[in-house]
Formats: structure tokens, sequence, C-alpha cells
């Protein structure tokens, strides 16, 4: 099941395990084993509790965001039909190493990773300024050191998903942290799942979410690069400082000199959207960029694990040429993929005791008597 899970197609499982073992097996048989194997993962998710011993953590960290997957529409015959893309609920429960809290901000200048046109560029997906960037020797925040990670996959809505991440959230003993966090990027849902399940959880805006708004920002604001990288680097100062009241003021100052009034609906592709957006975003999330604060506490500012995670789920579902039944074949997936992407061996655990393992003694009338 493994080699299902990490492998891009059935067809590539089968070869895999044909070549390196010497098992033949079809494509459909890895298909067929692959679904009811996902099947029976899901169902086991609905039980509160863990069938390892475990210990609650010292700091919790949940993180949660949306992934994409092509599916088809199933028994249909040959062929792909009904394609479209689906958005996937994607989870990441983080064990993390605890920290000392002090009474000064570790690190109140904006780091030098933040500082490099290139890297900047590249969060934000969009060109590079060309700007001169001198480096400069400032501290670096690392926030606590990641132990273990287990995490979740499905096609449900947002409703159904926040009670499995509840669920998985007792199992690990996050409730029982001494210090617990929730940190995703903007999208609504997100909060609305804090909201109702996680709100005993310290809320924190993703900064490179954050990042990627203020570059975009400051691409629209300015008129050349070197001005443009002179103003993201002045709010990213602000931001990475916890002044967000201060950003959406600049923001809307700017936005009311070009005629552009707050909460105004802008025509599609109107060159000022970048700032109404930001000016937005920042509004929304005011109360979750305290950083200074989290830095203190030692708390992570990024959602870097979770975004590791989309990437390692999609490798498995998201491709032009790669589709799965909707909606059967696909939560099979990705309930195999998170499974396998968990650190706490919760496949093999499970594989090692479900019927037909090699591991598991089979009942005959004779040891049943």
């Amino acid at each position: 099941m493994h080699v299902a899970a990490e492998t891009r197609s059935f067809q590539r499982a089968a070869t895999l395990l044909q070549r390196t073992l010497g098992a033949v097996i079809s494509a459909k048989s890895v298909e067929r084993l692959a679904g009811d194997v996902g099947e029976e993962l899901r169902q086991r998710q609905e039980s509160p509790t863990s069938a390892k011993e475990v210990t609650a953590p010292a700091v919790a960290v949940v993180s949660c965001d949306g992934g994409r997957i092509h599916t088809r529409e199933a028994g249909q015959g040959p062929g792909v039909h009904g394609a479209k893309w689906r958005e996937t609920k994607n989870a990441s429960f983080e064990r993390m190493a605890p920290t000392k809290t002090v009474d000064a901000d570790p690190c109140p200048e904006l780091p030098e990773t933040f500082r490099q046109v290139a890297h900047v560029a590249k969060i934000a997906e969009k060109a590079a300024f060309q700007a001169e960037a001198a480096p400069e020797d400032r501290p670096i925040y690392e926030g606590p050191k990641l132990l273990l990670r287990t995490c979740l996959s499905s096609m449900v809505n947002s409703d159904e998903f926040g009670p499995q991440m509840k669920r998985e959230a007792t199992r690990r003993r996050f409730f029982e942290a001494a210090r617990r966090v929730f940190i995703s990027d903007g999208l609504p849902w997100n909060w609305s799942i804090w909201s109702a399940h996680f709100s005993m959880f310290t809320p924190i805006l993703d900064f490179i979410h954050a990042v990627k708004y203020l570059y975009a920002a400051a691409l629209a604001w300015e008129a050349d690069d070197e001005s443009r990288w002179a103003r993201y680097l002045q709010l990213a100062e602000a931001c990475w400082q916890g002044r967000a009241a201060e950003l959406v003021e600049q923001l809307l100052a700017e936005l009311a000199a070009r005629g552009v009034a707050p909460g105004e609906a802008l025509p599609e592709g109107s060159p000022h959207q970048p700032l109404a957006d930001a000016a937005r975003y920042f509004h929304n999330n005011a109360e979750r960029m305290n950083y200074p604060c989290y830095r203190r506490e030692g708390l992570p500012i990024t959602s870097a694990p979770m975004e590791a995670l989309i990437k390692q789920i999609n490798f498995r579902v998201k491709g032009t040429e790669m589709f799965c039944n909707d909606p059967d074949g696909a939560e099979a997936i990705l309930q195999l993929r998170s499974a396998s992407l968990s650190e706490d061996s919760r496949l093999d655990d499970y594989l090692k005791t479900r019927p037909g393992s090699a591991y598991v003694r089979r009942t005959t009338l004779e040891t049943a008597a």
C-alpha cells in the first residue's frame, strides 16, 4: 500500500512491485486494494481514540489548507468523462519541541530571509524586482522544532472536515498541550474550523501568506522596481513587527489618493486591486498578526510544514493526466496518501492487523472452537 500511496499512478505501482519484488499484480488489482484500504482508513477516523499510547505534546500546532485534485466520473467506460478540478481539504498536526518564553522579542527586525529579492518573489509567485538588496547581519527567528507530524486529507467540505480534525487532535492529545497554536492563511473556511473546534488554540496568520499580499501591493503601489522593493521592505517590516493597523491605514490612504473608497467594488483587471486585496486581508486578520508576542512565547509564525504537506499530497493526486474517480476513488487515495505520510506509522500498524495480513492469524473452525 505504501507503493500505491507513493507512486503517481496504480500502473506505476504495479510495475514497481513486479520489478523490485517479482510480484505480478495488475494495476486494477492495486487500485481495488487501495480503494478498500482507503475506505477502511476513513472509517477508522471516526474513532476519537488512538490504538497507540500517546503523550500530550508541550507545543501542539494545527494547520489546514486546500489542495487540488483532478477527478472524473466513475462507471463511464474507457476514457475520461466529466473531468474537473476539485478542492481537497488537508490538515497537519505537529508535535513540536518546547522553547523558552522570553520577555523581549528575540527577532524584532525583519530577518534576511525576507529581504532577499529572488526568495521573496518566489514566495509571491511573481517576477523578481530588479533592485539591489544588500545583505545585512540580522537575527533569524527559527521557532520551535518539529518532532512528529500526522496529517489528514479528504474530499469532504469544511463542515465535515472540522470534526475530523478535532478527532485527530484529540487522539494526539493536542488539547492537553501547554502551548496550542492554530496557524493558517486567511481563507474563511480555515478560521471557521478554528472558531468551531479550536478556539482555545492561539490563532496565527501565516506570515508567508502575508508576504505574498505585501509583495503584490508593492508591485501595484510604485512605478519602478527600486521603489517597489523599498515599499515592500517598509510594509514587511511593519507586518513583522505586528503593526497590522498601520498597514491597513497606509493601504487605505493610498487607495483614497487614487479615488478608491473603502470596500468599493473594482472592475476586473483594475491596477488598484492588489492594494484593495491587501487592505481587506490585513483588516480581516489583524487579530492574528501579533508576531512579536508569538515570538516571545516561542511559537511558530509560518505554516511551512503545512505548505510542504500540500506539495506531498498534490504529488500523488495533482497532474494534467492524472484522474481519480469522483468521489470514492479520490477519497480513498487521499486517505491512503495521508496515512502513508503520517509519521506515527499508522498505515503500517493498520496493515499488520488488517484481516488478510500475513501478521494476522487466520481463524478456522478448529481455532475458533
